[in-house]
């Protein structure tokens, strides 16, 4: 029987490893390290900056892989091993772009993220995915080292936003991705959390057969086909089902533990059987 050793398993943040109250499992820490001693490695892979993945896994700095903001950085045992700097002259005509739209525009800067003043009333959404947020007057005249521009829609309506206006604004020059039904993600062209996965890999001698992946929307799609054991969450985007390989348990009954555990279990080694096909 086919088996492959798992030495990484990443994982989405929201509607995946966190609960529906953007809380993580209980005693999530106590069975990252317990996969550690197996060799198995975990990496927090979000949309979310560096500084908030490193908020939210106090008990395991040191321990775990960080990919932030859709693969623009990457962060292991607290060295940065890839960072992807946007020019400002791009994000500032994101800005421009987006406020002729209509729409709210957030600048991912590294230490920091920019939202104009006049959205403050959006205050707390914002402070749910960054820990630091400066807000001021214009986005359109920032200079300051950021590696992601978002576009946050408090209707819900990413991928009509999407289809509209940002794939087709910059979808040829940008990597652009739907990040749940309030956000549309702009990165550098070939920044996407596939290739941070295939990049955090390649530096621990790791293959496609031994990377392990957890997603739920179209953000997570390319690390989903990178790991040969990419699981979509069922209560994930159904479309994506054709291009994945497993199907996970809802996050509200935390699948993607289910399965660690299952990996723990196991010592590490898994086979295609184990798990339930997507297709």
């Amino acid at each position: 029987m086919e088996r492959d050793h798992i030495g990484l398993i990443a994982s989405d943040m929201d509607y995946t490893l966190l609960d529906e109250n953007g809380r993580l499992p209980q005693d999530f820490a106590r069975l990252v390290l317990e996969l550690e001693q197996e060799g198995v490695y975990f990496a927090a892979a979000s949309g979310r900056p560096l500084y908030t993945l490193e908020d939210m896994f106090p008990d395991l700095r040191g321990h775990i892989a960080l990919i932030g903001d859709n693969g623009g950085v990457i962060r292991w045992r607290g060295r940065d091993i890839f960072q992807s700097r946007m020019p400002g002259a791009d994000y500032r005509e994101m800005a421009a772009a987006t406020r002729e739209a209509g729409d709210i525009g957030v600048l991912c800067g590294l230490d920091t993220a920019y939202v104009e003043r006049q959205y403050q009333q959006y205050a707390r959404v914002f402070s749910q995915f960054y820990t630091r947020v400066a807000y001021v007057d214009d986005l359109t005249v920032l200079d300051v080292p950021a590696d992601k521009y978002t576009i946050y829609l408090p209707r819900g309506d990413s991928q009509a936003a999407y289809d509209k206006h940002y794939g087709r604004l910059f979808g040829q020059r940008f990597s652009v991705a739907v990040a749940g039904p309030n956000w549309v993600d702009i990165m550098n062209r070939g920044v996407d959390k596939g290739a941070a996965l295939r990049a955090l890999g390649r530096s621990l001698g790791l293959t496609g057969a031994n990377l392990m992946a957890f997603g739920d929307t179209y953000n997570d799609a390319e690390m989903l086909c990178t790991a040969k054991y990419g699981f979509l969450m069922t209560n994930g985007s159904q479309d994506l089902r054709a291009r994945v390989a497993f199907l996970a348990p809802p996050h509200w009954d935390q699948g993607v533990v289910q399965i660690m555990r299952q990996v723990l279990d196991q010592g590490g080694w898994v086979s295609p059987g184990d798990f339930t096909p997507a297709h």
